[in-house]
């Protein structure tokens, strides 16, 4: 079975790397591979970009934003509705520098002559230990890189990336009762008064 980040970081360097993995919570320790832990952990983590597991990295981030814009009316204080605008996908990916191994020699990342035609690649996150989803993307592309080379410490490496779309344990669809029809809450008159405190003084939100 193909093991995560915590495999490769003690197969790169069991003196150095491991101490930075290992940490005692509660007495116990977070490098565990356990298909029966119960929670997840990075040591389980297992990175493809492009179909291949990517052997530099030891860490993955994303962050996934559901922009909405609020629909205010006269005399509420409150929103009288949340309208989904945008869904914006981006993350990070950290890993150390290896040698002939570049994003770029990796068809990662564009170079100073392809980033005008650089195709999307995909990147995906597995649980080694049971083989669940945890992100799936299609059409990412790498934004930004970033790089430390000091003389004391292992070279690293941070890409930052941008994506449109996702899917994770749940694969993307729509509700089911569309079909039917959606019953919306309507709301007569204004909200429930709320006290408002403003300059010492006491303010309702309704006349």
């Amino acid at each position: 079975m193909t093991q995560g980040f915590g495999k490769l970081a003690v197969d790169l360097n069991k003196d150095k790397i491991i101490d930075n993995f290992v940490s005692g919570v509660g007495g116990r320790n977070l490098l565990t591979t356990r298909q029966s832990a119960k929670f997840m952990t990075g040591a389980r983590t297992l990175l493809r970009i492009n179909g291949r597991v990517v052997a530099f990295a030891f860490g993955i981030s994303w962050n996934i934003e559901h922009d909405v814009k609020e629909i205010n009316t006269i005399d509420d204080y409150f929103p009288y509705e949340l309208v989904p605008t945008r869904l914006t996908v981006n993350g990070t990916i950290s890993g150390f520098r290896i040698p002939g191994q570049s994003p770029t020699q990796e068809l990662i990342q564009a170079d100073a002559l392809s980033f005008l035609m650089h195709k999307y690649v995909t990147i995906e996150v597995r649980d080694s230990a049971t083989d669940n989803l945890l992100f799936f993307t299609s059409k990412a592309m790498v934004t930004s890189r970033s790089e430390e080379h000091k003389s004391e410490n292992i070279s690293n490496i941070t890409l930052k990336w941008k994506a449109i779309a996702y899917k994770d344990e749940r694969a993307p669809k729509l509700p089911t009762n569309l079909k039917q029809g959606v019953t919306l809450p309507v709301r007569s008159g204004n909200a429930d008064p709320i006290p408002l405190t403003v300059d010492k003084k006491t303010f309702s939100n309704t006349a």
